[in-house]
């Protein structure tokens, strides 16, 4: 199966390296070509397209350039056939998509920065010409670098903010807390890897567990001790309120985003 690619960034290019280690046969391309080119190094199966219509016949076509590249292609993208779109274009709804590239055999992605170790977690949206193999393989491709969700994509703002910009907050906390530790007599890199590892230590409890996050937090918290004493100081600085109001503001500048598109 032959998966192609549009753009060798950041994101395009973990994914071609995450679908040639699945397996799949990968065609890449971008304008610059010695930055696609770093992407066969070691990788048989990925190969690279010398221009854009060489993606013509491929079994998924992925769309990875930024959205404000994308006017500048769709008359050409209009022009090569694929048995599936796949857009990772943030902020580019599928109905615009679907106009411009002329089909509902579309399929958006939503991935965040850990695609790069496989780790990403990816919302996914069907157009309303996705049949169930397509969507099989949008599935297939997503879990290929990290964990997918098929959701409705009207909850895509919401998504982004708490995965796709989410997953900045928790790196923000993660400084913030090794910083906490230097402060403490920790030196940061030791702190910071402490930190790291204690939040994956949560996040695979709560995964194993499948209680509330709340109610693994009071099995921690002993009556006058040290837990609480911790999360009290968070309750008082407003800690619950300024995550909630960063997830609805990166909510609310993808709602913008999404709006400007479509006109």
């Amino acid at each position: 199966m032959r998966i192609s690619i549009i753009g060798s960034g950041n994101m395009g290019s973990a994914i071609a390296l995450a679908l040639s280690d699945s397996g799949y046969e990968v065609s890449l391309y971008d304008i610059a070509k010695e930055k696609a080119a770093e992407c066969t190094e070691g990788h048989e199966n990925i190969s690279v397209l010398d221009s854009l219509d060489e993606a013509s016949g491929s079994d998924a076509i992925i769309i990875a350039v930024k959205p404000q590249v994308l006017p500048s292609l769709y008359l050409a993208l209009r022009e090569i056939e694929t048995g599936l779109w796949i857009s990772i274009a943030a902020g580019v709804p599928l109905s615009v998509l679907e106009d411009h590239l002329g089909t509902d055999n579309i399929v958006r992605f939503m991935p965040n920065i850990a695609a790069r170790s496989r780790r990403s977690v990816t919302a996914v949206a069907a157009g309303n010409g996705v049949g169930t193999d397509n969507r099989s393989l949008a599935l297939s491709i997503a879990t290929s670098f990290g964990s997918a969700y098929f959701i409705s994509e009207e909850l895509f703002p919401a998504f982004i903010g708490i995965s796709g910009s989410g997953i900045a907050y928790m790196l923000e906390m993660m400084h913030h807390m090794a910083m906490g530790g230097v402060k403490a007599g920790i030196p940061y890199p030791e702190a910071l890897s402490i930190v790291r590892d204690t939040m994956s230590s949560a996040a695979e409890l709560q995964k194993d567990t499948g209680k509330g996050a709340v109610e693994l937090e009071t099995t921690v918290c002993s009556a006058a001790g040290t837990t609480i004493e911790g999360v009290k100081a968070l309750a008082d600085k407003g800690f619950g309120s300024a995550l909630m109001k960063a997830v609805q503001a990166a909510a609310d500048k993808s709602i913008e985003l999404e709006a400007k598109a479509r006109h």
